[in-house]
């Protein structure tokens, strides 16, 4: 009676695994070999958040870590920030605070927001590297002095009119000089004079008004950095999230969006002058380049495809750092592969301060600080990291 039981009882098993099996829409022969692992690897393997966006978000908030990372080991290897533009700090600092502040009053991408934070902390990171290995050639008193502007705009003035047009023995004189060709002439040079000054500016080889960004108190620095995100996050605070002033906080919102893109575009401006100064590559690490391109093509593509509503300055802004980035990529080109002139450490030679481990006679050792002195640049390499 058991064994007619036990029969029963089987059968009826076998009755009802089929009738399981077609609920869930799977038959017995199709469970076999690697698929019956697939369960255990998408329970145990691949959790739910792993996403291709999780990726490419991660992706494109961390990124900075290792361009600027590499710079980082780079000039702490080397003990020498020549060849690196201290002025890429400066602009990638503001323009991330300038966009963390935007945020503020108009919420954009998470991963956009999270890449502005470490930005920032790479940033900070890799201005302290390079203010502690600071050549004495980036500071204030060491660099050549740039034509005040009332000087050049006298300039151009003596070029087409009078040196004193008040002076009454030149009125006739300034009567005659007073035609479309001259005064069209004359503004086109002072718009000329403009983009000099602006281009001046962002050229670290020459003294800046107020010593901007070349203070030799490297305390200067931090506290610049310090009173911008104080006064910046204080006003977009106060006027988003305090008063709510819609009329005031939707202009205030566009306003520091074009100005983060604005001094992002400066970014490569710096460091071409650098690059133009030493007819050289060394210190200038390649996958900033590919970073800066790579970045380029991503701002561009969203704010053609992705973005609605984006203002003509926008693409305006990205195209012309775009521009920039593809005249550093020529400059690395040309520097590195073709250009056999003389460069600024044929002059300046690099001392290297390596510590090395050296075994005494009785097999104990010390640390003693060699100075590597290199004459020739072909010798002086700094690695890449591609």
């Amino acid at each position: 009676m058991a064994n007619l039981q036990r029969r029963l009882n089987i059968k009826r098993a076998i009755e009802e695994l089929p009738n399981d099996m077609n609920e869930q829409n799977i038959k017995p022969d199709e469970v076999s070999g690697y698929e019956q692992y697939l369960p255990k690897i998408d329970q145990f393997y691949i959790p739910e958040w792993f996403t291709m966006k999780f990726l490419v978000n991660n992706l494109v908030s961390f990124t900075p870590l290792l361009s600027y990372g590499s710079t980082v080991w780079s000039i702490r290897r080397v003990q020498t920030a020549m060849g690196f533009s201290i002025d890429i700090c400066a602009t990638m600092i503001i323009a991330s605070i300038l966009r963390i502040s935007y945020y503020m009053i108009t919420p954009y991408e998470i991963a956009l927001l999270r890449q502005s934070m470490v930005m920032v902390f790479i940033q900070l990171i890799l201005l302290h590297t390079s203010l502690k290995y600071r050549p004495e050639d980036y500071i204030y008193d060491n660099l050549e002095e740039v034509e005040r502007f009332l000087e050049l705009v006298h300039d151009v003035w003596v070029e087409y009119f009078p040196s004193n047009p008040f002076n009454r023995s030149n009125h006739r004189e300034l009567v005659r000089s007073l035609s479309w060709k001259n005064f069209s002439m004359f503004s086109y040079k002072i718009f000329l004079v403009c983009v000099y000054k602006f281009l001046k500016f962002f050229d670290p080889n020459y003294k800046r008004s107020w010593q901007f960004w070349q203070w030799r108190d490297t305390s200067q620095f931090w506290k610049f950095i310090f009173k911008f995100i104080l006064f910046q996050f204080t006003i977009t605070f106060i006027i988003s999230k305090v008063f709510s002033w819609d009329r005031i906080a939707e202009p205030l919102g566009s306003f520091i969006g074009s100005l983060g893109l604005l001094v992002e575009a400066t970014l490569p401006l710096p460091q071409i002058a650098i690059l133009s100064k030493l007819r050289s590559v060394q210190g200038f690490k390649l996958i900033l380049l590919v970073s800066w391109l790579s970045g380029d093509v991503l701002k561009i593509t969203y704010l053609i495809l992705g973005a609605s509503n984006i203002s003509v300055i926008f693409l305006f802004f990205g195209l012309f750092q775009m521009l920039l980035d593809f005249y550093i990529a020529y400059q690395y080109i040309y520097y590195k592969y073709y250009y056999k002139g003389k460069t600024y450490f044929d002059d300046h030679p690099i001392i290297i301060q390596n510590e090395n481990i050296i075994e005494t006679a009785n097999f104990t050792s010390k640390r003693l600080k060699e100075n590597t002195v290199h004459t020739d640049i072909d010798d002086f390499e700094l690695e890449e990291f591609i």
